[in-house]
């Protein structure tokens, strides 16, 4: 039975996790009013302004922009602009549109600041890129929660709890990419990663468990076209192999292996991506969910539409395309939520929300805040 922790427990505890912070943040403070002794002090002032001064009493920008050559400064500036607009970015890009169809390239300029962006970043930092949408929703509501799982060849299975209807959900998402501009300039090899959990946080006489988690690696070829296509443009196409599975145990194991392609083009605001698989074929006697594509089909179709620069709604469908036809879909919207973040309200309604359920119908409602969009 979960017990409580007592207040002064938590108080303890709460003090012990944030000392580093406030050690950091007393340590800070004199680092702006002195001369910092090596380029890691720079990085505890907290004011943007004083923080470049200090990096730059260590390096010489103006002779690194002497010896750079025109063509680099302005590929930085755009990589710069992209990442961090500033009016006159802004100014130009406005600069672009077309007064009689204001609408006309919008998602194709979106598109390609988010790759100019994405290769900043791996080019300079080698940092993780984000892959698709990462999000965090502390409460979502589940009408008809499945407490029975099944699978064709291991059965029914249940929780040894009770499982609320109130539950948390979050999404992970990123890539790394593995060969930058293998063939050409515009052609990368990619490792992505995306993870899913349900969490039974409001479960807390069951200790509040992790009710399902599911595990997306993949790798897969991109390669950028931009070829217009008369109104529409082909953004891109992709192709690679694709394994998800829960990383449970029997009887609640499902996993499958995909070889995975797509391809997405871009018109007005909008943006259509679809993604066709194959799935690879397990033996009969290993197989957790011989029957998943009789649920989730052969492909996915994605919608995006830039309702404006930190406004989006996404749809997603799926369709077994049979005669006993079974169709899922899932709708998000971002919006902003201040100045750094942005609210998501996301509604999900069919099959294959996750591994566990694939055959078993959801609908959900959740509410929370979206880290990274998906342009």
């Amino acid at each position: 039975m979960y017990k409580r922790p007592n207040s002064r427990v938590l108080q303890a505890a709460t003090f012990v996790t944030l000392w580093p912070a406030l050690t950091v943040a007393q340590e800070s403070t004199p680092a702006e009013s002195r001369q910092s002794a090596s380029p890691e002090e720079c990085a505890l002032i907290r004011e943007g302004v004083q923080r470049l001064a200090c990096y730059d009493s260590f390096n010489n920008p103006q002779a690194a922009r002497d010896k750079a050559s025109e063509q680099e400064v302005e590929a930085a500036e755009q990589a710069a602009d992209t990442l961090a607009p500033n009016r006159e970015s802004q100014a130009r890009l406005a600069e672009t549109i077309d007064e009689d169809d204001p609408d006309s390239g919008v998602m194709t300029n979106i598109v390609d600041q988010s790759l100019t962006a994405e290769k900043a970043l791996f080019s300079f930092s080698g940092s993780f890129i984000s892959h698709r949408p990462t999000y965090i929703m502390p409460i979502t509501w589940v009408d008809n929660p499945n407490t029975t799982p099944t699978s064709p060849r291991l059965g029914a299975t249940g929780y040894d709890y009770r499982l609320e209807n109130e539950e948390a959900k979050y999404q992970i998402s990123f890539k790394v990419p593995m060969l930058t501009g293998w063939l050409d300039d515009r052609t990368t090899l990619w490792f992505g990663y995306t993870q899913r959990s349900f969490w039974q946080v409001y479960n807390q006489d069951e200790s509040a468990p992790f009710r399902e988690t599911n595990y997306e690696p993949e790798i897969f070829l991109r390669h950028q076209t931009n070829l217009n296509l008369g109104p529409v443009t082909l953004s891109g196409v992709t192709i690679g192999v694709n394994h998800q599975s829960n990383g449970q145990s029997e009887p609640r194991s499902r996993s499958w292996n995909r070889i995975v392609a797509g391809a997405a083009v871009t018109y007005d605001r909008w943006l259509f991506a679809v993604r066709p698989w194959y799935r690879i074929p397990e033996s009969g006697g290993e197989d957790d969910n011989a029957d998943i594509e009789k649920y989730l089909g052969y492909a996915n179709y994605n919608i995006v539409y830039k309702l404006a620069e930190d406004r989006t709604f996404s749809l997603q469908l799926f369709n077994n395309l049979r005669s006993d036809n079974r169709t899922s879909l899932e709708f998000g919207y971002s919006f902003p939520l201040g100045d750094t973040i942005k609210g998501f309200f996301q509604y999900y309604n069919g099959y294959g929300e996750s591994l566990i359920d694939y055959n078993h119908r959801i609908e959900r409602f959740g509410l929370g805040i979206m880290l990274n969009d998906w342009l």
